[in-house]
């Protein structure tokens, strides 16, 4: 059994300025940094054999305090990265709602995985990628621990699939994980089980002072 450790990334700057990122590249907010830092810390008695992560840089800040507590190489990969918003790219919420109602409005949230921006690749087309890319990183660690830091809609919809949701239930179903939250996946050699979706409880219970 391989058992895969999902890590959203701690807040962007472009959660903090309340903008769609999708595949633009946004650095960790000082807050993400230390959610990142107290990630670390709460695996930090937790054995991980190998650490991935999204090629985006806010997703790859997120690993690197686990790679330095552990002396381990980060595994970039494009595959991990987020959904490509297409003109949605790096806009802000305002704008999006003034400019697109319909779609930012309901779509976005009633069917997010139907969701698909202008220009932008499928809320389908995106758990896809994302799950093949998992399967290979499962396959490649054999009966191992491994972290992979990613992004929020990619994971959303991951988990959508790997729980036998169709897209239309995904909205109703399962929630955005929260920012540095921590998702348990195992992989027993021919299917993904998912275990435990968005725990966050680390960022309350040792950050809550940090975090004010």
């Amino acid at each position: 059994m391989t058992r895969i450790i999902l890590q959203r990334h701690g807040e962007s700057m472009a959660n903090a300025r309340h903008v769609y990122a999708g595949q633009s590249d946004f650095h960790l907010s000082e807050r993400g940094r230390e959610q990142a830092l107290l990630g670390a810390r709460a695996l930090a008695e937790t054995h991980v054999d190998a650490i991935y992560s999204s090629s985006l840089a806010r997703a790859y800040e997120t690993a690197e305090p686990h790679a330095e507590l552990r002396g381990l190489e980060i595994h970039p990969s494009d595959q991990l990265r987020e959904i490509f918003l297409g003109e949605w790219e790096s806009a802000e919420r305002d704008f999006l709602l003034e400019n697109y109602p319909y779609e930012a409005g309901f779509i976005w949230h009633e069917y997010f995985g139907l969701f698909r921006a202008p220009g932008g690749e499928s809320a389908p087309a995106a758990g896809e990628r994302f799950e093949r890319e998992i399967i290979r990183i499962a396959k490649e660690n054999p009966d191992a621990t491994v972290l992979v830091t990613a992004h929020a809609a990619v994971i959303r919809l991951f988990w959508g699939r790997i729980s036998g949701y169709e897209p239309h239930e995904i909205a109703k179903k399962i929630p955005f994980p929260s920012n540095a939250s921590f998702s348990y996946v195992d992989w027993d050699g021919e299917k993904l089980i998912p275990v435990r979706y968005s725990d966050d409880d680390h960022i309350k219970s040792l950050g809550a002072e940090i975090l004010k």
